[in-house]
């Protein structure tokens, strides 16, 4: 799924900045991304206008370089390490005159190299994206991508385990954030990543530190949903099914969370709906589980077909949509559940999800 909707080659259409609250600036020239504006030329009109960087979800370039636009199209096709190539050749040629054609490309290629590694998803690709998240930092400063890159790099390192790595990415954000005085969204982002890596904090303590963050990010959707959800999960560790669900529930009816938020959510979903479908089911009311097996496997499929590139959550969900098919029966369950479990075992090898969907293969 090409989430950034970028063109298979450069046209003459103009940029579009895409903003969190859900507008978008359209039929514009975009000059350059600072960490504090984006600032732009309108195609009709003189000088010179800008939006703050806090307030844009992404940029959607048109004109770009030969071999950035070669790069998106092996991403957009999937052939990720083409794409690896592709900016990596862009920004070797540079040279130090740069592109002054396109001078925001530089670390548009930079942070796009760190999306791609994200989503090769290996244990060297992973060690890769956080290299190229300190060279974003350390060549271009003035990015708008730095407090992004800092959160990427904090979430795949809590993702993968290493949460000394994560506290310490946490900090080091933060001290960017006092040292340039960013804007507020880049404050509450930080919070909240310290509150996540925050190991004295757990349960309803956790929860209540959450929601002060969601509160006081009202303003910035995208935060606050990654706060309620944080939350949601929080309960769905100490069992409060419940509550859990009904969290998870009102994120997936947000207009504004982003496809992390929503692929989160959506598989908190299912996990809930999952959990009441069984007690169902071993309390002998087999019939009134049928709905609730049906609605989680539709929850985790949403994960699996809408945000295939979180891989945070797409095996998880692609396993139990599996194992939902495996409890309703029927004539072709055995062929759709082993379709979903080999599509995990394929291409999530040495994980646990690929274990399980082995071991429930084998019931078939």
């Amino acid at each position: 799924m090409n989430t950034w909707g970028w063109a298979a080659s450069a046209s003459a259409t103009p940029d579009r900045i895409y903003k969190s609250d859900g507008s978008i600036v359209e039929g514009v020239d975009v000059i350059s991304e600072t960490i504090d504006m984006v600032t732009y030329k309108p195609e009709k009109g003189r000088g010179e206008e800008q939006v703050e960087s806090e307030l844009v979800l992404r940029v959607e370039f048109t004109d770009r370089p030969e071999d950035v636009s070669a790069a998106e199209v092996d991403a957009a096709n999937g052939a990720l390490l083409g794409a690896v190539s592709g900016f990596q050749t862009y920004l070797g040629g540079l040279g130090e005159r740069g592109d002054r054609k396109h001078p925001w490309a530089a670390a548009y290629s930079q942070y796009r190299l760190i999306e791609v590694f994200e989503q090769i998803n290996s244990e060297e690709s992973i060690q890769a994206m956080v290299g190229a998240v300190d060279e974003l930092v350390t060549n271009y400063p003035d990015s708008r991508y730095v407090p992004i890159a800092f959160i990427k790099k904090f979430e795949a390192q809590l993702i993968h385990g290493d949460r000394a790595g994560a506290k310490a990415t946490a900090e080091a954000f933060g001290a960017l954030v006092d040292e340039r005085d960013l804007a507020q969204r880049w404050k509450s982002e930080q919070k909240l990543r310290a509150v996540l890596s925050d190991d004295s904090l757990s349960g309803t303590g956790l929860e209540a530190a959450l929601e002060k963050i969601s509160s006081e990010a009202a303003v910035f959707p995208t935060v606050a949903n990654r706060a309620d959800v944080a939350v949601a999960e929080s309960m769905l560790g100490r069992g409060a099914f419940a509550e859990a669900e009904q969290a998870f529930e009102s994120v997936t009816e947000s207009p504004n969370a982003d496809e992390r938020t929503l692929a989160a959510a959506w598989c908190g979903l299912g996990d809930c709906l999952y959990r009441r479908a069984e007690t169902q089911a071993a309390a002998g009311d087999a019939e009134g589980a049928v709905p609730l097996f049906q609605k989680a496997q539709l929850a985790f499929m949403r994960v699996v077909v809408l945000y295939p590139t979180e891989l945070a959550y797409v095996p998880k969900s692609a396993f139990y949509a599996g194992r939902c098919i495996q409890e309703l029966g029927g004539e072709l369950a055995k062929d759709q559940s082993n379709r979903l479990f080999n599509f995990v075992t394929r291409n999530f090898r040495g994980s646990r999800w690929a274990d399980s969907a082995r071991q429930f293969r084998r019931r078939n």
